[in-house]
């Protein structure tokens, strides 16, 4: 009985240092705080659809990023980047011009948009570039996350069910003694 809960201990603390090593090697090998992001918006279609799970490669500076117009034969390379105007939000658009002023800058554009974007996206904002790599519709699973409640709450939920788990088989078992235990023999 309790040898089934220590196991059931071990096999959630295992599994979460699975997740997190897996996680951190993903940062590690990839040279990126997001090797793995969700596309939150149709913006890129038909390229990349919301709710694509996407791989991300960190890159160096800002060169090494294909730059060239929207239609172009070699089009340019499609980058994660924080938003200019808000920051906590994290953008997929593609690299289709750049420029130079106080610093070097990138214009992006959706590829789902009419225009570029209306701000310059400096080096100090970019995440990474597609790898070309995506698993459709998983990303869904992360938006569904998103907000910090919806978080939590599943955490509670996950706890409150291991628990029930744990509590049940308790409970048929101290049933099952107290009837083999008040059988006369």
């Amino acid at each position: 009985l309790r040898k089934d809960y220590v196991q059931t201990v071990i096999m959630v603390i295992v599994t979460i240092v699975i997740v997190v090593v897996f996680w951190y090697g993903l940062r590690a090998a990839f040279r990126t705080e997001h090797p793995l992001l969700a596309v939150a918006s149709g913006s890129m279609e038909p390229v990349l659809y919301k709710g694509d799970l996407i791989l991300v490669q960190g890159v160096e500076n800002a060169l090494e990023i294909h730059v060239a117009p929207k239609g172009d034969n070699s089009p340019g390379d499609i980058i994660v980047f924080h938003k200019p105007t808000y920051p906590p939000d994290l953008i997929v658009h593609r690299a289709v011009g750049n420029g130079t002023d106080t610093s070097y800058y990138l214009i992006t554009q959706g590829d789902a948009n009419p225009g570029p974007d209306g701000w310059r996206v400096r080096e100090s904002d970019i995440i990474g570039k597609y790898t070309g790599v995506k698993v459709p519709l998983l990303g869904h699973i992360a938006l569904f996350f998103e907000p910090l409640q919806v978080k939590v709450a599943f955490i509670l939920l996950w706890i409150v069910l291991l628990i029930i788990l744990e509590l049940v088989p308790l409970s048929r078992e101290k049933v099952e003694e107290s009837q083999t235990e008040s059988k006369p023999l």
